[in-house]
């Protein structure tokens, strides 16, 4: 208990440098078994810093696309309308210093980006480009995927002008006939970029009500259909530094990365490719039609309940999806819990994957309680998202929640290295009680054994939780816990009939070879009782080198468990970083050489002082238990104990 207590503080203290923040200090283990990691893709994987860089509107029957930086306060009247429209229809907020140069915006970085590329195109300072508020308002969200403002004008025939603002598929349902926009569309999507349109539709003195009510386009109480089409801005929010590298390295470590997101799935898929979720097109047809899926694609598949329920066919797609896809785009939160499900339920040929679920939104909370690790964003969350999270990202950085994966998956590996070696020494504890039916005297005395495990080997064993990754740590599939148990037989098969083994062989050996008329006592098999003076000693004398050797042979064992597959000394040698271990591994030596040196304690741990030359040849114990393990590990098999 004290180990995992203190592997998983350690493993927390190291996380928080790392910008990760643990609530609840069991997630870290769960965090480093995880084999699923579903990902948002605004502010995760990009940077969250948008900004527009085309601009498409209406010429006649032409198509005009303009590069945003050329418009600085000029161009046709279509831009100046889709600007103006792109101020009117914006949550942004501007916050003024006593100079315009120190003016910011504040709102989502979707408005941010078009309230200060609709300043730029009117040729405003960010304080001068600040509208006035609309007098109706229907938010974006993410089942919408638009946002609609009603604005006042000083013009009697057409009093008030309604401005709706959203995804392309959205916005151009509500227009009336105009020219095709597809192909520049689908151009820009595939570039990567965030496409937002725009239109206006103007309402008469008969439309305007005396209140404005709704909150979606079917129950308003004005009309919502014929729009006019201004535009469309084109918005880069590119992938953040260091994002691809985590994603190899999450493929590198067994880890399937998948993109969870409301954007359009063209420009989900560029970005995929970007930063290497999406796999280079070598599959078959039939794996690539479900490399991308969307929110519509999976409505006709979605459970009541439990996936128990569905027909084959949807039992069928969903195993389909959860091998296959590795981006949903178009998603609502109901999707994204969906999703987490099918990844827990079909994943791994039916064992269940254990998934990491990322969010921000109010929305996504079903969805982080769902997944085995919930990771909520500290930026752009909110403090509904961050509650029912397990793990919070100070940063918004899914580089970091790879780092995150990673020190979980060591705590989880440490605590496993601190039972492997608290394992070794417990066969040939217990050989001794054993030997004594067959007439051979007590090797260990049970107080000896007490000081092996609480005197020594317990600050030896809390030690390992200080032990650093291992460098095939992120190159081998992560631990599942219904299949790969923490004390597995791999474990159990290196402390009892390997280490355990040796150990055992070594004690004896030198139990025979350096304790003085041992063989005399084991020809005469005497009863305990009837044991005399110089029998005691030659009793004792062999407790003490047997424990001795012991002691030693845990040194070994704790020296061997550092590392499960990497060599310790020379090319490619692990070394002995933990100094932490290595110091009670020194506090171990001097403690037992004490017990056997000092009177009284020897006394009380029934030993007998020993001679120099019964000191040191016993070191041939952890000098060769060292030489075998190192041998296994460069010449081994090197599957064994990677789990």
């Amino acid at each position: 208990l004290p180990t995992v207590t203190l592997s998983l503080m350690i493993a927390s203290k190291r996380m928080s440098r790392l910008q990760v923040v643990v609530k609840k200090l069991d997630a870290i283990e769960s965090l480093g078994c995880v084999s699923t990691f579903c990902s948002d893709k605004t502010g995760t994987l990009t940077t969250g810093v948008m900004e527009v860089r085309e601009v498409l509107v209406p010429a006649g029957t032409e198509v005009l696309q303009v590069n945003a930086k050329e418009l600085q306060g000029q161009g046709a009247a279509g831009i100046q309308a889709l600007a103006k429209a792109g101020l009117l229809n914006n949550k942004a907020q501007v916050l003024s210093g006593p100079r315009d140069a120190t003016c910011d915006v504040f709102g989502s970085p979707t408005e941010v980006a078009i309230f200060k590329a609709g300043a730029a195109m009117l040729g405003l300072s960010l304080r001068d480009a600040a509208q006035e508020q609309a007098c109706f308002e229907i938010p974006f969200n993410s089942e919408n995927k638009w946002m609609l403002t009603v604005h006042r004008r000083s013009d009697q025939e057409f009093p008030c002008n309604v401005i709706i603002k959203g995804a392309p598929e959205k916005i151009l349902h509500v227009c009336n006939a105009c020219i095709n926009f597809d192909a520049q569309l689908r151009e820009l999507m595939t570039r990567g970029l965030r496409v937002i349109g725009l239109a206006s539709r103007k309402l008469t003195a008969e439309e305007v009500p005396d209140t404005f009510e709704g909150v979606s386009l079917s129950d308003c109480n004005f009309p919502v259909s014929g729009f006019d089409l201004l535009g469309f801005f084109a918005i880069e929010d590119p992938p953040r530094d260091g994002v691809m590298e985590a994603v190899l390295k999450c493929k590198d470590a067994g880890v399937k990365v998948v993109m969870v997101t409301g954007d359009h799935p063209t420009t989900a898929r560029a970005i995929a490719k970007r930063v290497s979720i999406l796999p280079q097109p070598k599959q078959a047809a039939a794996e690539l039609d479900f490399q991308v899926l969307q929110g519509c694609d999976l409505d006709s598949h979605l459970p009541e309940e439990d996936f128990d329920e569905l027909s084959a066919s949807s039992k069928a797609f969903w195993q389909e999806a959860v091998q296959h896809t590795r981006v949903f785009a178009r998603v609502s939160p109901l999707h994204k819990r969906i999703i987490v499900q099918a990844y827990q339920c079909f994943g791994q040929a039916g064992l269940g994957d254990i998934v990491a679920m990322t969010g921000d939104g109010v929305n996504d909370a079903p969805a982080l309680k769902q997944a085995e690790v919930g990771i909520a964003m500290g930026i752009r969350g909110t403090s509904v998202a961050q509650d029912a999270a397990d793990i919070i990202l100070l940063d918004d950085n899914f580089s970091s929640a790879i780092d995150g994966m990673e020190q979980g998956r060591l705590a989880g590996e440490n605590l496993q290295k601190s039972i492997m070696y608290t394992l070794c020494s417990k066969l040939p504890q217990v050989v001794p009680a054993l030997m004594e039916v067959f007439g051979i005297p007590l090797a260990l005395a049970a107080v000896q054994v007490l000081l092996i495990d609480i005197g020594t080997d317990i600050w030896t064993a809390v030690a390992f939780a200080a032990q650093k990754p291992e460098v095939s740590l992120m190159n081998r599939p992560p631990r599942h816990p219904q299949r790969d148990w923490m004390v597995g037989r791999e474990i159990l098969a290196f402390s009892y009939c390997y280490i355990g083994v040796l150990q055992c062989c070594f004690c004896w050996l030198m139990y025979f070879m350096l304790t003085p008329g041992i063989g005399r006592m084991v020809k005469e098999y005497e009863p305990v009782s009837d044991y005399g003076h110089q029998d005691r000693v030659v009793e004792r004398t062999g407790m003490t080198v047997y424990y001795w050797t012991l002691v030693l042979g845990q040194v070994a064992a704790a020296l061997s468990s550092t590392t499960k597959s990497q060599p310790l000394f020379g090319d490619g040698g692990y070394g002995l970083p933990n100094h932490l271990l290595n110091v009670t591994v020194v506090l171990e030596l001097i403690l037992s050489l004490a017990v056997m040196h000092v009177e009284w304690t020897r006394k009380s741990f029934e030993m007998e002082l020993l001679p120099a030359w019964s000191l040191i040849i016993p070191c041939i114990a952890l000098i060769g238990i060292l030489a075998i393990d190192e041998c296994r590990k460069r010449f081994g098999p090197k599957q064994f104990l990677r789990r």
